[in-house]
């Protein structure tokens, strides 16, 4: 266990009050500069869901951390990216809705619509190469892909 002593701590809050915020640790060897931190990054193809405030709360207390031993922090909270979900639901909404440029579906259950596009990627390997060069058409700025994606 732990001791502290009073006197340490009486003098540690007297500190404390009287310059309204915690002293700085001393760090024998840091230089302050600017830090990148990188976090979240939520597939944004799934549901989101309660796990991905573990790395949105644990990026923002590494950045309050850094900020506080005197680094400026840059913030990038990646959302993902045109990864293999976006070029496998390019592809299923094209097969399944060949005509979705003239009449837009409707799709009120986007859930059930990954879903399906997912069993059909992992069950038809025609379908999942087709999914894949979707995505290299898509990074590459092809029209229609954008358009699907937008």
């Amino acid at each position: 266990m732990a001791r502290i002593k009073s006197d340490y701590l009486a003098r540690w809050v007297n500190d404390l009050l009287a310059s309204g915020s915690p002293p700085r640790p001393k760090l024998s060897n840091t230089n302050s500069g600017t830090v990148v931190v990188d976090f979240s990054s939520p597939n944004i193809a799934k549901e989101m869901h309660v796990g991905h405030l573990r790395s949105t709360i644990i990026g923002e207390s590494v950045c309050r951390i850094l900020e506080y031993i005197g680094n400026d922090v840059k913030r990038i909270n990646h959302v993902g990216d045109w990864g293999t979900q976006f070029g496998m639901l390019i592809q299923y909404l094209k097969e399944e809705y060949p005509d979705f440029t003239g009449d837009i579906p409707n799709i009120t259950d986007l859930t059930e619509f990954y879903k399906n596009a997912k069993k059909r990627f992992d069950d038809s390997p025609e379908f999942k190469k087709v999914s894949q060069l979707n995505v290299v058409k898509l990074q590459a700025g092809d029209e229609e892909c954008r358009k699907i994606w937008q």
